[in-house]
């Protein structure tokens, strides 16, 4: 006898896909060619799983039920939200029955179907710069710079977060179809030469994983006991190396130590992507990757060196930079090399994480699209270190991580700053400083704390109505072509007006962390 359970679940599927039609034109009347809006697409989305999750209650499925519940994103107001995506739409292994499976079909379903929706808005996005008003003619509903990168960026990654298949969105975020599964291109080309993965070794020539595995390590061009290779000094000149899919990292610490380096790094640049991706090309050239009609650079590998102790890296770096001493971690931009410390112990490694973002997100923003080599040295320069400051925020969530927030990074020493202690410096003032000026300047431990309460103020202040402003603002410091009244221009807000938003943005950060306490 057929399963009626399971042919409910056919048909309810067939009400999810009409509820949520590819197309995303709007239903009814004369309305009926306009495309849904992003809120009617969310809505109609919520309306399916609030009736899979009844539906998986009414029948006893209540694991599905509290996994369908629990897929939309929670509210993270003041907070930029980061996903994780997911390999694959696999089956959890627990589910059980065809009544169960017909549930999750439909629910996959579903969140295909929302996909579709969310990577539509996206390309209408990644359009945008073609169709949004000029500056000065914007309304509160969209940010004032005319260029909608950024949504379309985050779009994307929604979508692929309800359907890691999809082809599109994949081919736009610079995924590559392998043997049925969606990898970086990066990771295709290491495929391509025979190379394999393990978390603990990263990628290895062809052949040598194996070997690996089984206890022996290839150093110094030949095969030796593991415990023997760790137990040999290394130095800077015969260092160990790892790589990961984006970086690589030589060592003269343990090939432990480089892997959590590796982890950080990657977790960054996923993060990094998501936040600032849209900082990597030019209006048109990603809207052509929207289109199909191209996808993003591949990237030739950033390069990091790992040291055991402070000695080690001031020795490594003291001859360039002499003041060094003062640092924690270093990109240093000559060499496009970021330099890090190894954590030496459990309580080290929160502080040595954020390090590495900080200047992790230095590296992306110089080597991730052509800059200038005068980057910040005449004017802006805070906004290249704010940036790296915002995402030291990056806080882990069940869902991927948020950055930014009330209580997040420098965020709580930001409102000290300004808000007790009266310290802010007039954006006017800050944007017409290059380097230089900056670093010599003898505020900077407080102005460190106030710019990372700007870059919040600039990624999520306002609904996130400055964001791509900001973001075409860092664009224009490191090609080197901002000017000291960029920053108001693209805003459409004076210097003044942006310093007293900026407060009442503190002052809500202040009351909201409050509330927490």
């Amino acid at each position: 006898m057929p399963d009626h359970g399971s042919l409910r679940s056919r048909r309810h599927a067939l009400r999810a896909a009409a509820l949520l039609p590819g197309a995303l034109v709007a239903r009814g009347g004369a309305a009926a060619d306009r495309p849904a809006s992003l809120t009617e697409i969310d809505e109609r989305f919520a309306a399916v799983l609030d009736d899979l999750v009844r539906r998986c209650r009414r029948v006893g499925q209540e694991r599905l039920a509290d996994l369908v519940a629990a897929w939309p994103l929670p509210a993270a107001a003041g907070r930029q939200q980061i996903v994780a995506i997911a390999e694959s739409l696999a089956v959890p292994e627990w589910l059980e029955g065809d009544l169960a499976r017909g549930l999750w079909d439909d629910f996959i379903a579903a969140r295909r179907a929302h996909a579709d929706g969310l990577f539509a808005a996206a390309a209408e996005a990644a359009r945008a710069h073609a169709a949004t008003p000029r500056r000065g003619t914007d309304t509160a509903a969209a940010p004032p710079w005319p260029d909608q990168g950024c949504e379309a960026v985050r779009l994307l990654h929604l979508a692929l977060r309800d359907d890691p298949s999809h082809a599109r969105a994949r081919r736009a975020g610079g995924w590559v179809e392998r043997d049925g599964r969606w990898v970086l291109v990066e990771v295709d080309r290491r495929l391509d030469r025979g190379e394999d993965y393990d978390p603990a070794f990263g990628w290895l020539p062809r052949g040598r994983l194996a070997r690996y595995r089984a206890g022996e390590r290839y150093d110094l061009g030949r095969w030796v006991d593991a415990v023997a290779a760790e137990q040999r000094e290394r130095s800077l000149q015969r260092p160990l190396r790892f790589d990961s899919d984006h970086w690589r990292i030589a060592t003269t610490a343990d090939l432990t130590a480089a892997a959590e380096l590796a982890r950080i790094v990657e977790e960054t640049w996923a993060a990094w992507q998501q936040a600032f991706g849209a900082y990597r090309a030019e209006p048109a050239e990603r809207e052509r990757w929207f289109e199909g009609r191209g996808r993003p650079p591949v990237l030739d590998g950033f390069a990091a060196t790992l040291v055991r102790d402070r000695d080690e890296y001031v020795r490594g770096l003291e001859s360039v930079e002499p003041a060094v001493g003062r640092t924690d971690g270093m990109y240093w931009a000559p060499t496009k090399t970021a330099w890090f410390i190894a954590a030496a112990d459990a309580d080290a490694a929160a502080e040595t994480a954020r390090t590495v973002r900080h200047e992790c997100t230095h590296q992306l923003f110089a080597e991730t699209r052509p800059i200038s080599r005068l980057a910040g040295e005449r004017v802006g320069f805070w906004a290249i270190e704010a940036a790296a400051c915002y995402m030291e925020s990056l806080v882990a969530t069940p869902y991927g991580w948020t950055l930014g927030g009330p209580d997040a990074g420098r965020m709580p020493a930001a409102r000290e700053r300004v808000l007790e202690d009266g310290f802010q410096v007039p954006l006017g003032e800050l944007a017409a400083l290059g380097r230089r000026e900056f670093q010599a300047d003898q505020r900077l431990a407080p102005l460190y704390s106030q710019i990372s309460g700007l870059a919040d103020f600039f990624m999520n202040g306002r609904d996130g109505r400055y964001r791509a402003a900001f973001i075409e603002y860092l664009v224009r410091v490191y090609t080197g072509t901002a000017t000291a009244d960029s920053l108001e221009k693209l805003c459409d807000s004076s210097h003044a007006e942006l310093d007293e938003q900026f407060r009442r943005h503190l002052a809500a950060a202040d009351s909201a962390a409050a509330a927490v306490r």
